[in-house]
């Protein structure tokens, strides 16, 4: 009984140490960016960089399609930019800043026709060499802002899966936390090529937005097969001596 409950302990001390050591692939916090001088209207991100990681940040979708707020002076000319943000799943001792935004029309205005239904933001990164991908972030929305997001996964770009259930993004003027464990996608693991798409749906005013902020994907190192051999042997020899 001793051995057994030894190598059951054993065990589970190898599978916490790799849950342990999670990688952080890519993180965006949206704090480079400008606010807006007239209020109401989106701020203007400054870069779609990650700000930890490596990674790609892109927006499409809504009809017409979504593009960037690039002017910061009162006469906001896209749907996608910034308002503030939160600390909620932030890094480290990274501030609130700035939080990407895609409002339901240019400019905010209440009656503006919503032209951003269905737009989305995805993230792309680089798995190679990981596995059990989980994805989290912080979120919060309007009344009339988007009232369903849903995230979903591709390898290849283009055909695109839903992952969990859709969240309520204009449920709650504060920052709450959506996460989302992909490791059971054995197809995202190892794989050159992960985006990770957030879609908004639901908006009812050109004024409604919602904020998505302090992005995180982590994944796990997966262990080389000789390391795992390894692994094995040790636990099947520290057996042997309990006997």
């Amino acid at each position: 009984m001793k051995n057994g409950l030894f190598l059951a302990v054993a065990a589970g001390t190898v599978v916490a140490a790799a849950s342990a050591n999670a990688n952080l692939v890519a993180y965006w916090n949206f704090n480079a960016s400008t606010p807006n001088t007239t209020s109401g209207q989106l701020g203007t991100l400054n870069s779609l960089a990650p700000d930890a990681g490596a990674g790609i940040l892109s927006i499409g979708g809504g009809s017409p399609t979504i593009t960037l707020n690039t002017n910061n002076a009162g006469a906001a000319n896209g749907v996608v930019g910034t308002f503030a943000g939160s600390t909620l799943n932030a890094v480290g001792a990274d501030v609130s800043g700035g939080a990407l935004s895609v409002q339901g029309a240019v400019g905010g205005g209440s009656s503006s026709t919503v032209t951003s239904n269905g737009g989305y933001v995805q993230f792309n990164v680089n798995l190679t060499g990981l596995q059990d991908l989980v994805v989290t972030f912080s979120t919060r929305g309007t009344s009339t802002g988007f009232r369903s997001g849903q995230l979903s996964y591709s390898t290849d770009g283009s055909t695109f899966i839903n992952n969990g259930l859709a969240w309520d993004g204009g449920s709650s003027s504060a920052f709450f936390l959506v996460s989302r464990d992909l490791s059971t996608i054995v197809a995202l693991n190892n794989a050159p090529s992960v985006t990770v798409r957030i879609t908004l749906t639901g908006a009812t005013g050109g004024a409604g937005n919602n904020r998505i902020d302090n992005v995180q994907l982590n994944a796990n190192p997966i262990p080389a097969p000789g390391a795992v051999a390894l692994v094995g042997m040790g636990v099947l020899a520290l057996g042997r001596r309990r006997r």
